[in-house]
């Protein structure tokens, strides 16, 4: 063969190992003939991949007969606005990477899609368009899903809804007259947060910093309104405890906002009803024993119980306490100190202060003295259905009416002789009037009319209030278990197979509102015994946002296009107006259309390929990190893709004119041995970063080093090399989940070559394509490494084989760490607090260790001796004392 006889083999060899690929290929290319462009990826080549592959990417289907472990991955289903934009790519390109990883690991895998598709935005456009709103959103759905279908995201289209269709929303209402039977869902007046351009409601979570609101912008007013409510305080102490749940994994900065807005439920609320009157108010206290003590209520004077708008004095109105049995009086003053986030302060007889304000109000302060325990007063409230639940005194129920027209009706009818009536299940759903265009609820005088499901009386009113949106996301992970199901929400049974969900994608904009309101709905259906887990979602995987630069005017503030601007230094953002050199401020900003900083997916995507947009969105930045998007980020993916298909060309050429037996030299078996090292090697690095910590940017610089090692072989063993060819399958089986098409081709033609080495392995399926092959594992004999850490600082790693690491335990790698010199030189004197062991199987172990802190005489005697070490090590020594892999 003239390519070995040029290349050589034996001592000649070391040469093309490493640093002589360039020679080589020259010298190849001239002695057979090859034409480099050949060997060329082109955009128009990806192209034709993905036509030529798009059905044929493997079952995207949860099998309900499989006995496979399960794995539902789940991305913040979308609003439908009728295109996609770039935040949209790339977090279902996040999940969808991880939904095809799990399934190459043999896992059954749920992984749907569908839509929050009621709400403002689609009414808005409804009503200047002047079409039904759910024309507008079935249109938009139609375009999103067929540009997401471009994108080839591996979603289980059967299991496809939309909240806005009546057999999603129909169980949204039954999922609200179960709170309401269950006393969680309520009507009563309160001062709400009104929109005056929206014409709706908000919730106090709704509304900004600066009193305006999330969606028109336009400063909030205050309005007094009947609402309804759902009881979500109830669970705060159950929200507050699931957070501190050991299965949550990477809820860091989540857990931090959920218990900022849950507060400490260092306190109980008690709902006392007004004598006379069928309404009750929340007296929250820290001490429950003060129920029975109490002397007074004080109001502010801004309370809605203080309708004749006084400033101080005692109102008509008593409040029932059966704890004590004395009605207790209602007084209006600032003279209190209001417990935090609340306007309702309890007197009690034991504080001074209380009692002096009784008497200037000459109210009685006879009261008893003697002791009662806590618990006590708890059972004695819960008797009399007063509440008594643990909860912050800021936490305030989930206000869900809105006075607009797509949403969920509530399904309540107002019956002037039966009152407040539900809607009985067999009439579910009460649908829309989807003939009408932007008419409030409240004006369609058609659709309110009814009969009283209870009397039949024909006086009866439809409840006119929809419910808030995220009424609708609060629940649907749950119906994607069993959208079809015509029964009920779902099927018990499945959701105590299928829940929680295992990784959940989405932004951190939703950390609050939607991950609480989500978890309330969860805990709630978990206490009926309808789900086995408290908690929905197990994995977070907070994905930050897609940047693009914006410019703009320095003065004026006015954004203009980057076309007319003219950048003056990439590195410090300083730019120019081109048409008049005016200074033009460059940022990286969130894209979108008002700041002209927005890319349409779609242009990538017909310029370079679906694979290659979504390598492009996964690199260089890890999944939580915000990402500039920027055409400088783009040849180092466009550069990568063309080594894999150059390797994959040289490897078909060098097979198909192989005549000879494989050399059986020294140098030939080093070299194939270092294709093991480099398999295993960037295996273990690229599963932990798929597997482990998501960080999909390392698990693609991990791939990316595999293709250098493998583009370093010598021809001999390109040809030869039964270690290639299992790093070659490796690299194409580790690429598919991120690059589906691309990878499927790869594949294509490596099976096809002829002389399989490794044939009667198993470790390839050589009969089928790559989404049906086994995720690569680590060999069992190749060392991966257990690091020890002492109070932070990695003193030393040993190197131990894959079967044996991953049954390695807490105790047996204690044993290991204490026969070390260097752990024990740093451990010294002190002793051993703690220690912790991190197992990756397949990847690396990790064993800290925690010290205790070092008396004054010990470390004057280790400084004495010299020995005191931790803190006189640097991070070249560190580097230094490990065994890293050679490359």
């Amino acid at each position: 063969m003239r390519l070995l006889k040029l290349a050589g083999s034996g001592p000649s060899f070391a040469r093309y190992s490493l640093g002589n690929r360039s020679t080589w290929l020259r010298k190849f290319c001239s002695a057979t003939g090859v034409n480099l462009s050949d060997r060329d990826l082109t955009s128009a080549m990806k192209l034709d991949m993905e036509r030529k592959w798009r059905s044929n990417l493997g079952d995207a289907r949860f099998d309900p007969a499989s006995e496979a472990p399960k794995r539902y991955v789940l991305a913040m289903f979308p609003y439908p606005s009728g295109n996609l934009h770039m935040g949209h790519v790339r977090v279902y390109t996040i999940s969808d990477a991880m939904a095809r990883f799990y399934r190459l690991n043999g896992l059954n895998v749920l992984h749907p899609m569908g839509w929050d598709a009621f709400g403002l935005p689609a009414e808005n456009a409804a009503i200047q368009r002047r079409i039904p709103a759910d024309r507008w959103t079935k249109q938009n759905i139609g375009q999103m899903r067929e540009q997401l279908e471009m994108l080839q995201f591996s979603f289980d289209w059967g299991r496809e809804f939309a909240t806005c269709d009546p057999e999603y929303y129909r169980w949204t209402q039954k999922l609200f007259l179960m709170l309401f039977e269950d006393g969680l869902a309520y009507q009563k007046e309160a001062l709400v947060n009104w929109d005056p351009v929206d014409e709706t409601v908000l919730a106090d979570e709704q509304v900004d910093d600066n009193g305006c609101s999330w969606r028109s912008g336009a400063k909030v007013e205050k309005k007094v309104l009947r609402q309804w409510f759902i009881k979500t305080t109830r669970f705060a102490k159950s929200l507050l405890d699931g957070l501190s749940d050991p299965t949550l994994e990477d809820w860091k900065d989540i857990i931090k906002l959920q218990k900022h807005w849950i507060g400490d439920c260092d306190g109980y609320t008690f709902e006392l009803k007004v004598v006379g009157e069928d309404r009750r108010v929340p007296i929250w206290s820290q001490d429950p024993k003060h129920l029975k003590k109490a002397l007074f209520v004080a109001i502010s004077p801004e309370n809605l119980l203080n309708s004749s708008k006084i400033t101080g004095g005692k109102l008509l109105l008593t409040l029932e306490n059966p704890i004590s049995g004395r009605p207790l009086p209602v007084i209006v003053t600032e003279n209190v100190k209001f417990p935090e986030g609340n306007d309702f302060y309890l007197g009690v007889a034991s504080v001074e202060e209380d009692r002096q304000l009784a008497e200037s109000f000459q109210l009685p302060t006879n009261v008893s003295n003697a002791e009662d325990s806590s618990n006590e007063n708890i059972l004695l409230a819960k008797e009399h259905n007063l509440g008594a639940y643990p909860v912050s005194s800021k936490l305030r129920d989930w206000l869900i009416s809105r006075q607009r027209f797509w949403g969920t009706p509530i399904p309540i009818i107002h019956c002037p002789s039966c009152g407040t009536v539900p809607v009985p299940d067999s009439q579910l759903p009460i649908e829309l009037p989807l003939d009408s265009v932007g008419i409030p609820l409240a004006q369609n005088a058609q659709w309110l009319a009814t009969t009283c499901p209870k009397c039949q009386s024909p006086q009866a009113k439809r409840e006119s209030d929809t419910m808030d949106t995220f009424v609708d996301s609060s629940w649907y992970f749950l119906r994607f278990l069993d959208p079809k199901n015509e029964q009920d929400l779902f099927s018990p049974k499945l959701a105590h197979r299928l829940m929680p969900v295992d990784l959940y994608v989405g932004g951190k904009e939703h950390a609050v509102l939607h991950m609480y309101y989500a978890r309330f709905m969860n805990h709630y259906l978990h206490s009926k015994g309808l789900i086995s887990s408290s908690e929905p979602f197990k994995r977070l995987l907070v994905q930050g946002m897609v940047m693009g630069r914006s410019f703009r005017l320095k003065g004026s503030g006015k954004y203009i296009p980057a076309a007319e601007v003219d950048l003056v230094d990439e590195k410090k953002n300083k730019a120019v107006e081109r048409a008049t050199g005016a200074p033009v401020v460059a940022l990286w900003e969130k894209m979108s259309k008002s700041k002209l900083n927005g890319v349409d997916p779609l242009d990538v995507l017909k310029k370079h390929g679906c694979d290659t947009l979504r390598l492009i969105m996964l690199a260089d930045v890890a999944p939580t990190s915000h990402r500039n998007w920027s055409d400088a980020t783009f040849p180092g993916i466009l550069n990568w893709q063309k080594r894999i298909w150059m390797t994959m060309h040289d490897y078909h050429k060098l097979r198909s004119e192989s005549a000879l037996s494989p050399p059986d030299t020294p140098e030939f078996r080093a070299a194939d041995l270092k294709l093991w090292d480099a398999r295993n090697y960037f295996t273990a690095g690229a599963t932990f970063n798929y597997r482990h910590s998501h960080q999909l940017s390392v698990g693609i610089s991990k791939m990316q080093g595999l293709t250098n090692a493998i583009r370093r072989a010598p021809p001999e063993v390109v040809t030869y090399g039964a270690h290639y060819e299992r790093a070659i399958a490796a690299q194409i089986v580790m690429l598919a989940p991120m690059a589906p098409h691309f990878a499927s081709e790869l594949w294509q033609r490596f099976v096809a070559l002829p002389g399989r080495i490794n044939g009667e392995c198993g470790e390839i399926r050589w009969d089928r394509g790559v989404f049906e092959q086994r995720w690569p594992v680590v060999d069992d004999e190749y060392g991966l490494d257990l690091t020890f850490k002492v109070n932070g600082f990695e003193c030393c790693v040993l190197k131990i084989p894959t079967r044996e690491l991953n049954q390695l335990t807490h105790e047996r790698s204690r044993e290991l760490a204490f026969q070390q010199d260097d752990v024990l030189g740093y451990i010294g004197l002190r002793k051993v607090r703690a220690t912790d062991f991190v197992l990756y199987p397949g990847c690396d172990a990790i064993l800290s260790i925690t010290l205790e802190q070092l008396s004054k005489e010990d470390k004057r005697q280790l400084e004495g001796e010299g020995k005191l070490l931790a803190s006189k090590k640097d991070k070249k020594k560190k580097k230094k004392q490990k065994q890293s892999v050679q490359q």
